[in-house]
C-alpha cells in the first residue's frame, strides 16, 4: 500500500512529504558518479555517503514532492554551467535534490539520508557509475540495474504526461523555470569539490 514519507533537512527547518511511496514508485539507488561524490563533499556530506563514495538516491517523480515548511531555505547549486540543478537546504546545508534544468523531464533523485524511514523504498535496486567509485573504498564489482533504473524512469515520465502532472515540481514554477536562481561553483570551489 502507499504511503506518505515525511523528509526533513538536518536543522529541520525545511521539511516536506514524499507521497505515495512503494517499491515500485521510484528507483532506490546509489550513484558513484563523481559529480555526486564532488556534491556531497562541497556540501559537508561525505559521511553520509556509501562505501566507495556512493551517494544514496531515490529517484522519483517531482510531482510527488510537497515541501511543507521552510521553503524559504531552498536553493540550489551547479558544478558547472551545463551541470545538474542540485537542490539543498541553505539553512544547513543539506542536499535535497538533483534534477535536470528544465521540468520537461519529470525527474528528481532526492537525498535519501532526509528520510527516516527507509524500508518503503524497498531494497537499493540500481548501483551506477561504479567505475567512478572512490578507490579507496569498497564500491561494487559492476553496475547493476542501470536498464530497470533507465525503463522505470520512462514509464514513470509517461504516465505522468498521460495524467498531466509531468511539469509539477516544487523546484520549478508554472513557467518552467527553476524557483531560485541556481549558483554555479567557482573555480576553487570545483577544485576543492573534486578533491579527492
Amino acid at each position: 500500500m502507499p504511503q506518505d514519507l515525511t523528509f526533513a533537512c538536518r536543522c529541520g527547518a525545511l521539511s516536506g512529504v514524499l507521497h505515495d511511496v512503494t517499491p515500485n514508485s521510484g528507483c532506490h539507488l546509489v550513484c558513484y558518479c563523481r559529480d555526486c561524490r564532488a556534491f556531497a563533499r562541497h556540501m559537508g556530506r561525505m559521511d553520509q555517503l556509501e562505501p566507495g563514495g556512493g551517494s544514496p538516491l531515490v529517484q522519483v517523480l517531482p510531482a510527488r514532492i510537497e515541501i511543507t515548511s521552510g521553503s524559504e531555505h531552498l536553493a540550489c547549486k551547479r558544478l558547472s554551467e551545463k551541470g545538474l540543478h542540485r537542490w539543498y537546504a541553505a539553512c544547513c546545508d543539506t542536499p535535497l535534490a538533483n534534477t535536470v534544468g528544465t521540468s520537461k523531464v519529470p525527474l528528481a533523485g532526492l537525498w535519501r539520508p532526509n528520510f527516516a524511514d527507509l524500508a518503503p523504498f524497498g531494497p537499493v535496486v540500481t548501483q551506477g557509475f561504479v567505475k567512478s567509485a572512490h578507490p579507496r573504498g569498497a564500491a561494487p564489482a559492476r553496475d547493476k540495474g542501470l536498464l530497470r533504473m533507465l525503463g522505470g524512469l520512462l514509464k514513470r515520465g509517461a504516465a505522468a504526461y498521460l495524467n498531466g502532472t509531468a511539469r509539477k515540481s516544487p523546484f520549478f514554477d508554472a513557467n518552467g523555470k527553476p524557483v531560485v536562481t541556481p549558483t554555479v561553483l567557482s573555480a576553487e570551489e570545483r577544485k576543492a569539490a573534486y578533491a579527492e
